[in-house]
């Protein structure tokens, strides 16, 4: 069964985005902070991570900066999942090493977890 951790902090979001993978068969963990995100990536394997960029104590940038750059598993996907959908946003991000940037207003709960299982099941290696 394919890990998701999903890395938000609406806690409303959170839940539905949780619901959603579930249903659709993912094992779902979720974290808070930027922060809580390294300290569970630590703890599980985790497939794919949908991480927003404006999270607490750590934002997504730099939650995606110490993944790929520490000692976590390299083949962890990371998909940003951000409204902060400006140009440097997205290529700043993928330059870090995200494998994928998803406007979150562009797509309803249910597209989403459609979008993050092409992305992570066509992919073979990061975008760059």
């Amino acid at each position: 069964m394919t890990k998701v951790l999903i890395a938000e902090d609406d806690l409303m979001i959170s839940e539905i985005y949780q619901r959603k993978f579930t249903e659709k068969g993912y094992e779902v963990l979720t974290a808070f902070s930027g922060d809580q995100v390294l300290e569970i990536v630590k703890k599980e394997k985790i497939d794919t991570i949908l991480l927003d960029l404006l999270l607490p104590k750590m934002d997504g940038f730099q939650v995606t900066e110490n993944l790929r750059n520490g000692n976590y598993d390299p083949n962890i996907k990371i998909i940003i999942s951000s409204n902060m959908s400006q140009k440097e946003d997205r290529e700043k991000v993928l330059a870090l090493g995200a494998n994928g940037f998803i406007t979150k207003s562009q797509y309803t709960p249910s597209e989403m977890v459609e979008e993050i299982k092409r992305l992570t099941s066509d992919e073979e290696a990061p975008l760059e």
